[in-house]
């Protein structure tokens, strides 16, 4: 291992590199890396043609440097990701067709850096099959300009596999708290656990270089040896940060030891969630989970779920899992999204999917952008913008009970009155559509699968059954035909009982939702009334 300072990136990025780096959003990235290459290739006009591979979505949400950096500067020649959605030139850089892009599940980029060795035939694997990353749809391309398979399908004992082929590591660019004089990094401060260690591994097989930032580079035998979260012998390069605006805990704090584990909070951070159509989305989500459920918790309208465990004082009932390697404690949502408290435990990315895929979840909680006839569910492509579906699609071809969450029409404004629901302006786009614009959640290969899928909405709840998509219950207050009905492009198969949402999960103080999850039936009014 080798202390270097930052003019010296210069003489070992080069052109054509692949580069690979372990952070989501601010965490763990390595942001003054990123300033002094793009510097360097504002004077030299080098490192450029370059290809990324993140599993996560990275943005310094400020002035500093990030994938926009890079892109707007015309360096990136081609990205592999899960998801973007916090970096708006790369967005439209790849509309525009001026890079190739690559959309694979999280989990998938996250755990490929293992098979990359002389003992492994690349990655090998159902996730993702009959779904957009499958080659028989788009194969995880995203744009014309992307024109090279990196996925086929290929056949073992007569069932079907995706076999990815990445690329080959040239740089990785990680991050840390601290540095031993051997070389040996440590995590201390940091608040989340990527997959840097396999990145680096990789890395190093490839013949590549690995470079990681710090805070600070401290004696041998600073910390126990059971703290190295990489060893030296993977680490040829350390620099040294010298501004804390370039190492940032999270995006909205440099460091906030809670977010670390050094203690823990007595409350809940922020206020409760304002009695809204999301409100009783999560109240009617909830109501599906069972005591000792482990539970992932995917992003968008179900980062709030624990804020309402919380507030209904059951969050001790369950255990929250995010796939970033969070475990249990409370999940940030709104101004603290990505400040997770109080954790059970926190590991590193990679190991979090093998959880996963090890059927560790027993409930999954996700949104939608739309749902078909069929119950296919889009939650990565709205008109000619394509995000990503970050871990969707990994997590959905792994966990049996599937809720999918979300507004009815996109835009509405509803109120609640008297426990009733009541529809005070009507949206602008039906999210129940004739067909998907891009299959995540392939509802036939779900029912393969043996999944139980629930659709909850503010206005109605689905259910997914051998014939498509059934309506099962209705808010109370309103009336199938006018609210439902006329605001799906298709009409769904109608349950012999429809029953009413219990109708106190629309009132401001509930206080139900202990004996709910207690009852020991994950649903609560007997599954036989869902046997269609």
């Amino acid at each position: 291992m080798e202390i270097i300072s930052y003019c010296h990136l210069k003489n070992i990025v080069n052109n054509n590199d692949v580069i690979s780096m372990a952070a989501l959003s601010v965490a763990n990235l390595p942001v003054e890396i990123l300033k002094h290459l793009a510097e360097q290739y504002d004077e030299g006009g080098v490192p450029g043609h370059l290809t990324f591979i993140v599993a996560n979505d990275i943005s310094d949400y400020a002035d500093g440097y990030d994938l926009d950096s890079f892109v707007r500067r015309g360096m990136v020649k081609r990205l592999i990701t899960s998801l973007i959605t916090s970096s708006p030139q790369t967005i439209h850089a790849i509309e525009n067709n001026d890079i190739e892009t690559y959309f694979f599940p999280q989990g998938i980029l996250a755990t490929q850096y293992r098979s990359q060795s002389d003992s492994f035939p690349g990655m090998i694997t159902k996730i993702g099959v009959n779904t957009n990353v499958d080659p028989r749809w788009s194969g995880g391309k995203v744009n014309d300009r992307t024109t090279e398979d990196l996925v086929s399908l290929i056949e073992i004992d007569g069932e079907e596999y995706l076999h990815y082929n990445f690329p080959g590591i040239d740089t990785a660019l990680l991050r840390g708290t601290y540095a031993d004089i051997d070389g040996n990094i440590f995590m201390i401060h940091e608040a989340h656990l990527g997959e840097g260690y396999s990145v680096a591994a990789a890395t190093r097989k490839n013949g590549g270089k690995v470079i990681v930032q710090v805070k600070e580079v401290v004696e041998t035998g600073s910390f126990h040896p059971h703290d190295v979260f990489l060893p030296g012998e993977l680490v040829d390069y350390v620099v040294v940060n010298d501004n804390t605006k370039y190492h940032k805990q999270v995006m909205q704090t440099y460091y906030d030891p809670a977010l670390s584990g050094h203690y823990r909070l007595t409350e809940m951070k922020g206020p409760p969630v304002e009695l809204s159509s999301r409100k009783l989305i999560l109240r009617r989500s909830a109501q599906f989970l069972l005591e000792e459920d482990v539970v992932s918790i995917g992003f968008g309208i179900n980062n709030e779920l624990s804020d309402v465990l919380i507030e209904e004082q059951v969050d001790h009932l369950v255990q929250l899992n995010v796939d970033t390697g969070v475990f249990g404690g409370m999940i940030g949502s709104r101004d603290y999204l990505g400040m997770n408290y109080n954790l059970d435990a926190r590991m590193p990315h990679d190991m979090t999917w093998d959880f996963i895929y090890n059927g560790g979840v027993d409930i999954a909680y996700l949104s939608f952008a739309e749902i078909d006839h069929s119950g296919n569910v889009n939650v990565s492509r709205f008109g000619t913008r394509r995000s990503g579906s970050g871990g969707f699609i990994d997590i959905t071809q792994t966990v049996k009970t599937l809720i999918f969450s979300g507004v009815m029409v996109a835009g509405s404004k509803t109120v609640c009155k008297n426990n009733t629901l009541i529809i005070e302006q009507e949206g602008h786009s039906n999210k129940f559509v004739d067909d998907v614009q891009n299959i995540d959640f392939n509802a036939g290969y779900s029912r393969e699968l043996n999944q139980q899928v629930f659709y909850v909405t503010e206005r109605a709840v689905f259910q997914l059954t051998d014939k498509g998509v059934a309506l099962i219950e209705i808010a109370p207050g309103l009336d199938i035909q006018k609210d439902i009905l006329a605001h799906m492009d298709f009409t769904p198969i109608m349950a012999e009982d429809i029953t009413v949402m219990d109708e106190r999960i629309y009132q401001s103080k509930w206080g139900n939702l202990s004996q709910s999850i207690k009852n020991g039936r994950r649903i609560n009014k007997g599954e036989d009334k869902y046997e269609l």
